[in-house]
């Protein structure tokens, strides 16, 4: 269920294994924040080795993607930041090679139907129920794969979850796209520049919320993403973006301040004197919901210390990126050239013999989900759940049972990487 990174990777890679497979989403295409967001680039895919070089942490799946974008010129080389890095692509683009990827997989896309509730018997979920044009229907699964980013099939069948720490989440952001840049100019700011002159409009009388921007310069010329706004109630509370008048509101005030941010960045920034928006993402950018809880917990001791569990199925070295308060994003990166992994048990959720999460709503503390929620970790993480529940399928076992050994020699055969060449 879901179809954006981990739900791409883990469709296509449960399909791979044999087993029939069906991807449900409730946009009309595939991507979810990578597309449905309008989200500039990929994070969390490298890590930073030293000031010139720069090592893959995620492959096997996401490759895949990459390499589809990059014969349709629409995906660039990596951009560095400071030890921030991205890679940029056309999140357009990104929704013709989604689909081209999961049909080449023999995946079933069932697109522009939502996932309402579920059946549970026992410790199973024996089906998910769905709503679409064609009215409600019970789809029953022998696995359940949750990529759902909010969790909602674990939340249905009564998973533990936590809300962020204990309520306390992310700041969403409305992201949105500029035509009419001068890329030439706009790509030479660095952050801490583009800040100063957004400090200034603030001192001036703009009300900005943020100051500290995401920046993507498209491969369409011309063509810039931002990602800059940021949500919240007027106490500087984060909306609880589960809730659906929170969610109504959240998307109203981030329009409004897209609007404002166009007017900053032609009168303040160099390069978009002539810049409009040509596109605003379907919906808010969520960084965080419910945090399923599972077999093992990512916590943020294991991200600090770069730990490296024998039963990891995915890695990262993304900082731990924080927004909440104030105008700024705090970073906490970890040490050039390392990273940490993600355990099989932050997949599997506990209390569930046949659900699988994948993506932000993995088992995660507050500060570790930080890290571990952006596009490179969550491929690989669908991608390791796609090939676990197959598995699981195929074994007729339960989900904690399934041997991770094999599953790590499989997820390795097929490109994904367990142990980066720094």
């Amino acid at each position: 269920m879901g179809g954006g990174a981990a739900g791409i990777a883990a469709a296509c890679a449960a399909a791979r294994s044999g087993v029939e497979t069906l991807l449900i989403e409730r946009f009309g295409f595939l991507g979810g924040t990578l597309t449905a967001v309008t989200l500039g680039g990929f994070c969390g895919t490298h890590a930073i080795v030293d000031d010139s070089r720069l090592a893959r942490v995620v492959g096997g799946l996401y490759l895949d993607l990459e390499d589809r974008l990059r014969k349709r010129n629409a995906v660039s080389d990596p951009v560095r930041h400071g030890r921030i890095l991205g890679v940029p692509y056309d999140s357009v683009c990104l929704k013709l090679v989604a689909d081209e990827m999961v049909a080449a997989q023999g995946v079933t896309a069932l697109l522009h139907t939502h996932v309402v509730g579920v059946r549970r018997e026992g410790d199973r979920v024996d089906a998910v129920i769905v709503e679409n044009k064609g009215g409600r229907a019970a789809i029953c699964p022998r696995v359940v794969v949750d990529c759902s980013g909010d969790g909602d099939v674990a939340a249905f069948a009564g998973a533990e979850y936590a809300l962020g720490d204990d309520g306390r989440t992310q700041a969403g952001s409305t992201m949105f796209r500029l035509a009419g840049v001068d890329t030439k100019i706009a790509g030479s700011l660095t952050r801490p520049q583009i800040r100063e002159l957004l400090e200034r409009a603030v001192s001036e009388g703009y009300p900005l919320p943020r100051t500290a921007t995401g920046v993507h310069v498209n491969p369409i010329e011309g063509v810039v993403h931002l990602n800059v706004t940021r949500l919240g109630r007027p106490d500087g509370s984060t909306y609880d973006l589960t809730n659906p008048q929170d969610l109504t509101e959240a998307e109203r005030v981030g329009r409004a301040q897209a609007f404002v941010y166009e007017e900053v960045f032609r009168r303040y920034v160099p390069g978009f004197e002539r810049a409009r928006i040509v596109d605003i993402g379907a919906m808010v950018g969520i960084r965080e919901t419910r945090l399923v809880k599972g077999e093992e917990v990512l916590t943020e001791e294991a991200v600090r210390n770069c730990v490296k569990p024998k039963s990891r199925i995915a890695c990262t070295s993304w900082p731990l990126e924080t927004h909440q308060g104030g105008r700024g994003t705090t970073w906490e990166f970890l040490p050039d050239g390392d990273y940490y992994g993600i355990p099989y048990g932050c997949l599997v959720v506990r209390g569930l013999e046949n659900v699988f999460v994948a993506g932000r709503n993995l088992s995660a503390t507050h500060a570790a989900q930080a890290s571990a929620r952006v596009a490179g970790p969550c491929f690989a993480m669908g991608e390791a759940a796609g090939i676990a529940a197959a598995m699981a399928a195929r074994g007729n076992v339960r989900s904690r049972d399934v041997p991770i050994g094999e599953l790590q020699r499989d997820l390795e055969r097929q490109g994904a990487i367990l142990t980066p060449a720094l």
